[in-house]
């Protein structure tokens, strides 16, 4: 018989009739016995009573491994079986162009003992007693006995099998022909329907109803591939389980359908139990039972789009050859038909998709012009843009302080007309002249007063690089500039500052080492050495708390209960004799309470408002410390008769590394650090100080210091 139509229809051959003589013949001879064809449309059930294969094939693990065994395909050889390890003898011949294996077993192995008995029982899980017993029924043949009962059964099978070749030939080729008129008159009709449906679904509806109709089976799907996943999904699909069937996506290569996907051939399984290729896990979804499954690629010039599959036959065995043909012309067909659907739901889709984006474009840039607008009006730098022709086009509200524009008024107007300062015209000029960013620092006066600008000029260019404008950002760099220049000077005034005490230590102690002086003057030249020593651990001292705090680490604060006007008095002993030309007095309250404070911190406050005092009135005069109590309270007063402050300088004094642009003031030593430290103590206290003064005629220092230490109170609750 030909060997493409014994493909197509397995009623040619009786294997049940087969199996039977295959039955009686392996429980004559106490032998195992399997035939199956190469391509696995004849497939015999294998012939085996011994109870040891039994017990292994009703585990799962034991069944596929069974599967392997009578899977394989080789030459004429002894074999193990991969589940037990038991010896069969297998042959391959042919019989009409078709070749047929057959397996006869078992050998005897010397090697199967108890131990490889009761690893195999563990193995799958089987009660070891058992599973011996059942080992002891097996019955075995010699090498040369499966050889000679191999060839004798191989000869009776193709005795069987010639009856049957002959006898359905003539019948299947007029059945074939017949079919094969019928489905490609089918297909004509079926064509003329496809090619009129421009709807994708209504179009797979189609074609699944068509062939369900022709080729009479029980369910059929169709799976498109996902382009992105590269994964099969069912676009749809008929039977009584459609709903559960929908749900499941195949990867390429995956189950019947994915393996047609994935090569872009034909399939045909007449027995998916014998297929490896099945997945079985779809049945399991869906409750359905799958007995044959046909199923052709979708094709569009060459490229596979999906795939289309009939299942379970109705009143047959198999598909035949017809089937075959018919199913891949119809999906050849369809093929084309759903490409040009998609496409034609797609251009439509994208139309609507394209208008709906082209309202939301508008609405976006709606949005983004007032988020732009809004966040260039929140800047701190002023921000002026203009077009092409150096014409007004954007300006925030720093700007128009900045350069006295009135936007609303000077827009479009070109830059000269509305910014009166020739040098940046000319930036706004050169940068769309040269296409490239230009970073300058300007001055010029605002309210009287020089302010410096980083200025960064840029190119607007459009999305083919010409230039469509130019934005320019100012940012007022003033405040750094006096900043660093008062680091500077800071830097100057602390090498002088450090410089003034260890120069008369350095001249003391090296005429203490080099002459030999008496008591008196060692006494007076120590003295002299261990006050510039105590002034300079002082200014040591101030550097680095200004480094804690400017580091983030503060200074942290001893708190003990000190009576507060007590210590003010040992800081007025220690100052009243410091300076002849000085009258240093203290009035304080007749009584006063104990508060928590920290002793030498306060000290280090009024230290250098008292030091500060007596410096900055270099003529002498009175110096008044006052302590009051109010409002829970302790108020401390410093008062001077000396050089007094600028008024517009008192807000600036309590800031690190400030000096009073003053040349008198300049004359007199000092870091600028001393009154910032003050006021950073005081604060950390939960206090306050202020000043008062007035230029020529003094100053007052006042500063205050509750009696409920707040910092004191958390740390205790802490």
């Amino acid at each position: 018989m030909d060997e493409k139509v014994m493909e197509k229809n397995t009623d040619f051959f009786d294997i049940q009739q087969w199996e039977a003589i295959q039955d009686k013949l392996a429980a004559t001879m106490g032998i195992t016995i399997k035939v199956i064809s190469e391509d696995g449309l004849v497939n015999s059930k294998e012939s085996n009573f011994n109870q040891f294969c039994g017990l292994i094939r009703k585990t799962d693990k034991g069944f596929h491994k069974c599967a392997e065994l009578t899977a394989g395909k080789g030459d004429t050889k002894l074999i193990k079986c991969p589940g037990a390890g038991l010896v069969h003898y297998c042959v391959a011949k042919s019989f009409y162009e078709k070749k047929f294996y057959l397996l006869v077993g078992l050998k005897e192995d010397t090697d199967f003992n108890t131990a490889r008995i009761n690893e195999i029982a563990k193995k799958y899980e089987i009660d070891t007693h058992t599973f011996e017993t059942a080992y002891k029924t097996i019955t075995y043949q010699t090498e040369i006995q499966l050889i000679g009962l191999t060839e004798m059964i191989f000869e009776m099978f193709g005795n069987f099998f010639k009856c049957y070749e002959q006898k359905n030939k003539n019948q299947q080729i007029e059945i074939e022909k017949e079919e094969e008129i019928e489905k490609m008159t089918a297909l004509m009709e079926i064509s003329i329907v496809i090619n009129s449906t421009r709807k994708l679904k209504q179009l797979l509806k189609i074609i699944m109803q068509s062939a369900e109709r022709v080729m009479q089976v029980e369910a059929s799907s169709v799976f498109l591939i996902d382009d992105k996943t590269n994964e099969l999904f069912l676009e749809m699909a008929t039977g009584p389980k459609e709903d559960e069937v929908k749900k499941i996506r195949l990867k390429m290569g995956e189950g019947i359908a994915g393996w047609v996907a994935k090569t872009g051939e034909s399939l045909l399984v007449a027995d998916v139990t014998k297929d490896l290729r099945f997945a079985k896990r779809v049945d399991y979804q869906t409750d359905f039972i799958t007995r044959s499954v046909l199923c052709v690629p979708l094709k569009v010039k060459d490229k596979v789009i999906g795939v289309v599959q009939v299942i379970n036959k109705i009143g047959a065995t198999s598909f035949q050859k017809i089937e075959i043909k018919f199913l891949e012309a119809l999906a050849a067909q369809a093929a084309i038909a759903i490409e040009n659907a998609s496409l034609y739901e797609h251009m439509e889709e994208r139309a609507e998709q394209l208008n709906a984006e082209l309202k939301k474009v508008n609405i976006d840039m709606g949005i983004e012009k007032r988020r732009i607008e809004s966040t260039v009006q929140s800047m701190q730098e002023a921000v002026i843009a203009v077009d092409g022709k150096n014409r007004l086009v954007m300006s925030n509200r720093i700007a128009e302080e900045v350069f006295s524009l009135d936007f609303n008024k000077d827009i479009n107007n070109e830059i000269s007309e509305v910014l009166h300062i020739p040098e940046l015209v000319e930036y706004f000029r050169t940068t769309k002249r040269e296409k490239k960013t230009l970073k300058v620092e300007l001055k010029f006066m605002i309210e009287k007063k020089e302010h410096t600008f980083a200025a960064v000029f840029a190119p607007i260019t459009d999305e083919v690089g010409d230039i469509t404008g130019t934005v320019a950002v100012f940012r007022d760099i003033t405040e750094i500039k006096e900043l660093d220049k008062m680091k500077s000077e800071f830097l100057n005034m602390v090498s002088h500052e450090l410089r003034t005490p260890l120069t008369p230590i350095q001249a003391y102690s090296e005429l203490m080492m080099v002459r030999a002086m008496d008591a008196d003057k060692i006494k007076k030249y120590a003295g002299i050495i261990n006050k510039e020593t105590q002034r300079l651990g002082g200014l040591i001292g101030d550097l680095l708390d200004v480094s804690r705090i400017e580091a983030g680490k503060g200074i942290s604060l001893a708190l003990e209960k000190v009576d507060f006007s007590e210590m003010l008095k040992q800081v007025y002993e220690n100052f009243r004799t410091v300076s002849p030309k000085h009258k240093i007095t203290l009035t304080t309250p007749e009584k006063s309470e104990k508060i928590f404070i920290d002793r030498n911190k306060l000290i280090q406050v009024m230290t250098n408002l008292l030091s500060n005092a007596i410096k900055y009135s270099p003529n002498g005069g009175e110096i008044n410390i006052v302590m009051e109590e109010k409002n829970d309270r302790y108020y401390v007063s410093v008062s001077d008769q000396g050089f007094g402050i600028p008024k517009n300088e008192l807000l600036k004094i309590f800031e690190k590394f400030y000096r009073v642009e003053n040349s008198t003031m300049r004359r007199i030593g000092g870091t600028g650090i001393g009154l910032a430290i003050v006021k950073y103590i005081t604060e950390l206290h939960n206090g306050e100080i202020t000043v008062e003064s007035e230029e020529g005629k003094g100053s007052k220092f006042i500063f205050f210091i509750p009696k409920v230490n707040k910092y004191k109170e958390e740390k205790n609750d802490n």
